[in-house]
């Protein structure tokens, strides 16, 4: 009896919609890939019950002629290649022709399709992989497609489906990241019911960016642009403040396909290095345009990840793209009331309206809304958590609506609303000049506060500047150029150090003596795991001491030991110790020097840890917390 056996259609299909079709989301990244391919200017992707019971995607596309209708269910159908030859120069988002068929296998599927051309479409139901029916049927140009009953035969892969709302969250993710790809594409997500996502469409980045995250977003983003010779970068990257405890806002796309790429993530991470606090990452939406032979798209089923023939390449495109936005911009960053002042007054407020508030965080927006069950009119998913920094006041039912109510009364559609939105903050900076060494120069020095913070005033704005991130800042990178120079910076000590260290440490500081030596310490051997240190940098006071010694040799050698020359969390601590510290009256001459020295530097915004230098606070923002005005 033989034991290989070829299976039938209906089991391969099943088999492959288990490696294709993993989840309600990727029935709609499937069919909204379809979509785009097709020439669409306008998706609509509805779900109910997190798209296991219902997923309906409608496009404005080219449409399937009738005679094709049917074979787009059959095993590797595909319109996108002829032959192996034509990968080399694939555009579009799928091609191998699983998809359609691993839903079909696995759903009752409804497919309604027209050309241009045809005088009608035509209507095809599949249940389980068997055509069923198919007919004439009056529709618009373009295609519908209804799936019902995801999985309904095969429990096994139904069983692993999550709750509605967390299935619902991940198709939303992947709308959401569809819409970035293809601002010139208008995508509308209805979920039980209830509109949750409208773009524009209008071939326009930022305002896309805006109708999914928010003005809080959108108006804190730094345009990228930057070329090279085999690569093209463009999008926005966020300001420091915006930026999120994971790397889910990081939406990075090569030739228009949502990618993850460490190489990719790794250079801007670096690019924003003593930009951010630790375990803090950047927002972006960035678009990396390359020819198809300098990468393989293959490498991951969901074609997720990628591998470049070029990483240092890549590597260099998106880290000096990013480094010359971040220093082509302004980072002081405006005061803002902390979140529980806000929560207070929410509260105020709901106590005197008897009203449900809650906080959207995607947006960055409160919203307020009667004791009912429009819960879902609101819902969001949290993408990468954090706390709400703008509100929204929605204290009434038909309040819900009033951006649409006062479109109407404007004339104006979504896009162009969109458009005056955004134009506000389009391209432009914080609310002060884009010469901060001008800005801080030309303030008055009112003094100090708590003997630790800096207070100036120009004009309307009031600084405020932490002394200590500061000097933190000026001595980081007085130290780098300094090392870049190759030049000598060393004290002798009147007193020697005599360090006791462990064997392991010992060792490090043997095998690393010429880096020591560059940055300032003169060491030598003293005994057994013993060293002598008879120079210290030159920029150190009489506070230095064996401890702060200790702690830079602790920090170089565990982020260093392998790499040559000196780490830069070492260098980060060397810059701390000695410091200005908190609580150290200056004198007007002392603040002044520190300022000339401040904005002579390439970042004067944060400290080496990533924490603001400068806030800034305006006059009107006073005369509201006086009730001056309101």
């Amino acid at each position: 009896m033989n034991k290989i056996i070829i299976l039938d259609e209906n089991t391969a299909n099943q088999i492959a919609a288990g490696e294709v079709i993993e989840r309600p989301a990727s029935v709609v990244k499937e069919m909204v890939e379809n979509s785009i391919d097709a020439g669409a200017t306008q998706i609509t992707v509805e779900i109910r019950n997190g798209g296991i019971s219902y997923i309906r995607v409608t496009d404005n596309g080219s449409g399937i002629d009738g005679d094709d209708l049917e074979f787009v269910f059959e095993r590797h159908a595909t319109s996108k290649i002829r032959r192996i030859e034509d990968l080399d120069s694939l555009a579009t988002m799928g091609f191998r022709g699983e998809a359609l068929a691993s839903v079909a296998s696995v759903s009752h599927l409804e497919v309604t399709s027209k050309t241009k051309e045809a005088s009608n479409g035509n209507t095809l139901k599949i249940e389980g992989g068997r055509v069923i029916s198919i007919a004439q049927a009056g529709c618009p140009d373009g295609t519908t497609f209804i799936v019902r009953n995801l999985f309904y035969n095969t429990p096994a892969r139904y069983k692993f489906l999550k709750k509605d709302t967390t299935e619902a969250g991940y198709v939303s993710d992947i709308i959401e990241r569809l819409a970035l790809a293809n601002p010139g594409i208008s995508f509308k997500f209805i979920k039980n019911g209830q509109t949750h996502l409208h773009t524009p469409g209008n071939h326009d980045l930022l305002s896309t960016i805006y109708s999914i995250f928010g003005k809080d977003i959108a108006s804190s983003l730094i345009p990228a642009d930057y070329k090279t010779e085999s690569f093209t970068l463009s999008g926005f990257i966020g300001r420091p403040e915006i930026a999120r405890g994971n790397r889910n806002s990081q939406y990075i796309y090569l030739n228009g396909r949502y990618i993850k790429n460490r190489i990719v993530s790794k250079a801007l991470e670096d690019s924003y290095k003593t930009r951010l606090m630790q375990n803090k990452f950047p927002f972006c939406v960035l678009m990396i345009e390359t020819s198809p032979q300098s990468y393989d798209v293959n490498v991951h089923p969901q074609k997720l990840e990628v591998r470049f023939a070029n990483e240092n390449a890549v590597y260099s495109l998106v880290y000096h793209g990013c480094e010359n936005a971040l220093l082509g911009q302004s980072m002081i960053r405006s005061f803002e009331p902390g979140f529980r002042e806000r929560r207070h007054e929410i509260n105020q407020v709901s106590k005197q309206e008897e009203i449900q508030v809650t906080p959207n965080i995607k947006t960055g927006r409160t919203v307020y809304f009667p004791e009912t069950k429009q819960e879902s009119l609101f819902e969001e998913k949290h993408p990468a958590g954090g706390l709400p920094k703008f509100i929204e006041k929605i204290s009434k039912p038909a309040l819900v609506n009033k951006e649409e109510t006062d479109d109407a009364e404007k004339g104006l559609n979504k896009e162009e609303r969109i458009s005056e939105d955004v134009k506000p903050f389009r391209d432009s900076g914080p609310a002060v000049s884009e010469n901060p060494a001008e800005e801080l120069l030309e303030a008055t020095i009112i003094g100090q506060a708590f003997d630790t913070y800096i207070l100036l005033q120009r004009g309307d704005n009031l600084y405020i500047i932490d002394q200590h991130a500061a000097h933190e800042r000026i001595r980081f990178e007085t130290l780098k150029n300094r090392l870049k120079k190759e030049e000598s910076f060393s004290q002798v000590v009147l007193e020697p150090y005599i360090i006791k260290l462990s064997s392991s440490e010992f060792e490090f500081v043997m095998s690393k003596l010429a880096e020591f030596q560059k940055i300032g310490f003169d060491i030598e051997a003293f005994g057994f795991n013993t060293i002598i240190l008879r120079s210290i940098p030159d920029f150190y006071d009489t506070g230095f001491s064996s401890k702060d010694f200790i702690e830079i040799l602790d920090r170089w050698s565990q982020t260093g030991s392998k790499q040559t020359g000196i780490s830069e969390e070492a260098l980060f601590m060397i810059s701390c110790k000695g410091a200005l510290k908190a609580n150290r009256v200056l004198s007007k001459e002392e603040i002044r020097g520190l300022l000339e020295s401040l904005t002579a530097m390439e970042n004067p915004y944060t400290c080496v840890h990533g924490r603001p230098i400068i806030l800034t606070l305006d006059k009107k923002e006073f005369e509201k917390r006086f009730k001056r005005i309101v």
